[in-house]
């Protein structure tokens, strides 16, 4: 027999054996998110494998506690989120080995991804949550909720416009320093009712178009007046 003629006998022993393979080594294969944990120190998530097709593969059973890598690494480090049930994702295998698998990708189909315009960045929890930096290079924060921030040391803004707070209330709590450019001396706009608790040290001229004192009033220092009217004295 010819080596030409061997190798077709094996192929057609092959073809008609048809050994299953994936018993032995595994392909990337499609799969969806059935379970999902909140990441303490571990992430994973419980998985259903699926036909090309987006079936589930009933002769499959799930694999739990996949591992989903991360964002950058570093002891604690990095950017989780753990999937919602149903997230469609790759299901892959270190060097196919069926024992240790990994999930290699999430996929939008099925959930929709986040509207994003070419030039734009996105990371979105929801539509209604969101930090998005758009083409212009803006800076974009939404929620709906609340916000907050700790910070342990200082913390130095430096903007090169107008900062502008828009809130029905703002309540500031601590001491307050305030300066012009450089450290010199500024100028404070007011338009507003102003209630004052404690005592107001000015140092430096007072100019007001209309005074009303209730109590008394102690001048340690001359008192000039353009005109007069009132009790005697």
């Amino acid at each position: 027999m010819k080596n030409n003629q061997l190798l077709q006998l094996i192929k057609r022993v092959v073809e008609l054996t048809m050994p299953n393979l994936r018993a032995y080594y595994r392909m990337t294969r499609k799969a969806k998110v059935v379970q999902t944990y909140a990441s303490d120190g571990r992430y994973w998530a419980d998985v259903q494998p699926l036909k090309n097709d987006e079936s589930e593969d009933t002769t499959e059973p799930i694999v739990a506690k996949v591992e989903i890598p991360i964002l950058w690494g570093g002891k604690d480090r990095g950017v989780v989120c753990p999937p919602m049930v149903g997230t469609l994702c790759d299901l892959s295998y270190y060097d196919g080995d069926p024992n240790y698998p990994r999930i290699s990708n999430f996929r939008w189909q099925g959930n929709g991804a986040p509207n994003c315009g070419v030039g734009e960045f996105v990371i979105q929890a929801d539509p209604t949550t969101y930090i998005k930096i758009d083409a212009e290079n803006n800076l974009i924060e939404v929620t709906p909720a609340s916000s907050r921030t700790e910070i342990g040391g200082d913390k130095d803004e430096t903007i090169g416009g107008t900062w502008t707070i828009k809130a029905p209330k703002i309540v500031q709590e601590g001491n307050v320093q305030a300066t012009g450019a450089g450290g010199g001396v500024g100028t404070t706009t007011v338009k507003a009712h102003t209630e004052q608790e404690g005592s107001l040290t000015v140092l430096g001229h007072v100019q007001c178009s209309s005074l009303s004192v209730a109590g008394d009033t102690d001048i340690s220092g001359n008192c000039h007046a353009g005109s007069r009217s009132g009790g005697s004295i």
